[in-house]
């Protein structure tokens, strides 16, 4: 098996996306102080304004020119600072971004294979309250932003010190985001595997998923399959190939039989157990039914041990004793779920 230790997740574009969109902020921004745009107009100029921000300055000087490019002459001079303090300050409210679908789950679900899970972005500080007003903070185990920690990807020092952070090394983190080059062709240059998420193409060696609901199903696979810097067996690699519209490699299959898609399909399904309920997926699904909503947001399931344990993890030892009179009610909840009949006990931890 692959050793995995942490999973890191860029933030806007991965986790996170502006909402309804950065040029209707900026727009609403502007309006406040009697400047009239389109937002479709800053929307269209964003990536070109983003893109020829100064690198290497601080986040407010990179950000304030940002702005002054977005909206051009069409903000006059005398309210580039009031404009842009409003735009400042409007993207540090939990309200201006939208958590992608599926993602406490997904979080969850990876913690539930005995993962750490990590945020990893080139974004400052005004994220923490961001990820606090989304629920996530409680459910990381790291937040590495640039401006906090000095090193932005790709720089392959931004992963090296979030994997020493978390307690491994590079060769056994995995970097899931939006950018094919920073997160994709960054995290494999650095020694770590890279997993583009939405884009419209993997570098090679990297991976890709096309939604944030996807990564932990890579996790399990990269740990079952046992894939270690880059190298997938044979069957997984032809799989990739024939998904991606790309030739598969049958160079050193001469010596036995090729199977058919359909059957290395069906081989990987078994293997991988896509083809059986896990009892993991239902009680993530599940959590927060099975017990009350507020102490289902202070605990989460880390994973099913040999024997049927169910392993919860506590944020603290006050919210442990708390859920524990929950305990049998929970357990035969559990084993009403879909695949969870084995599941007969219950081990509660610290986070």
């Amino acid at each position: 098996m692959a050793k995995i230790h942490a999973v890191t997740f860029d933030l806007a574009g991965t986790l996170l996306s502006p909402t309804p969109s950065v040029g209707a902020i900026y727009a609403a921004c502007a309006l406040k102080h009697g400047v009239v745009v389109e937002a479709t107009v800053l929307d269209a100029a964003f990536p070109l304004a983003f893109k020829g921000g100064p690198k290497g300055t601080k986040p407010e000087v990179f950000w304030r020119e940002v702005v002054e490019r977005c909206f051009g002459p069409a903000l006059p001079s005398a309210k580039i600072g009031p404009v842009f303090k409003e735009c400042w300050e409007a993207f540090a409210k939990p309200e201006s971004w939208r958590l992608a679908p599926g993602a406490l789950n997904a979080i969850s679900a990876i913690r539930f294979l005995g993962v750490k899970v990590a945020v990893l972005s080139n974004a400052d500080s005004r994220m923490n309250a961001v990820l606090e007003g989304h629920g996530l903070t409680r459910r990381l185990d790291g937040i590495f932003l640039s401006a906090e920690t000095g090193f932005a990807k790709p720089d392959a020092k931004a992963f090296a010190h979030a994997a020493k952070a978390l307690g491994g090394t590079t060769s056994t983190l995995v970097h899931f985001g939006d950018s094919p080059s920073e997160d994709g062709a960054g995290a494999r240059d650095a020694g770590a595997t890279g997993v583009v998420v939405g884009g419209a193409h993997a570098p090679e060696k990297c991976m890709r998923a096309e939604k944030i609901l996807e990564t932990p199903y890579i996790i399990r696979a990269l740990i079952t399959e046992g894939r270690l810097k880059g190298k997938f067996s044979r069957t997984v690699q032809n799989l990739l190939a024939n998904l991606r519209g790309l030739p598969e490699d049958r160079g050193h299959s001469s010596d036995r039989p090729m199977k058919s898609m359909d059957e290395a399909v069906l081989d990987a399904f078994k293997k991988l157990r896509l083809d059986k309920p896990v009892p993991e997926d239902a009680i993530v699904a599940s959590w927060h039914e099975l017990l009350p909503v507020k102490l289902a947001k202070r605990c989460a399931p880390l994973r099913v041990l040999e024997g049927g344990k169910l392993v919860v993890q506590c944020e603290n030892s006050i919210i442990k004793s708390e859920v524990r009179f929950h305990e049998r009610a929970m357990l035969a909840k559990i084993r009403t779920l879909r695949g969870c009949q084995d599941v007969r006990s219950i081990s509660f931890v610290n986070a």
